[in-house]
């Protein structure tokens, strides 16, 4: 999968941070791009899903150096403990 977002301030929480505000002008600039895999296990009534994902873009790094795709390294164990995200969830199929 590939997942591309990001998390804004409401109007209230924003005013005490300027830069989390939503903004139409630069909203595609702080956009989050990730990918991964997933395996969904659904038994009856229960759905139990396991992810494991890493970044591709990450907005909070500096301008110029947010995409990170030249920087995956599988083999490097620093790398796989900073980068990949685990997660597992029950009852949410996506």
């Amino acid at each position: 999968f590939v997942d591309a977002g990001n998390v804004w301030l409401g109007n209230q929480a924003a005013a005490n941070v300027p830069a989390g505000r939503f903004a139409w002008d630069r909203f595609y600039k702080e956009l989050a791009v990730g990918t991964g895999l997933g395996l969904r296990l659904e038994i009856q009534y229960i759905v139990i899903r396991l992810d494991v994902a890493f970044p591709l873009r990450d907005p909070a790094r500096p301008d110029g150096d947010r995409w990170t795709v030249s920087k995956i390294q599988f083999g490097s164990r620093n790398w796989r403990r900073d980068n990949l995200i685990y997660n597992l969830a029950v009852g949410y199929p996506f």
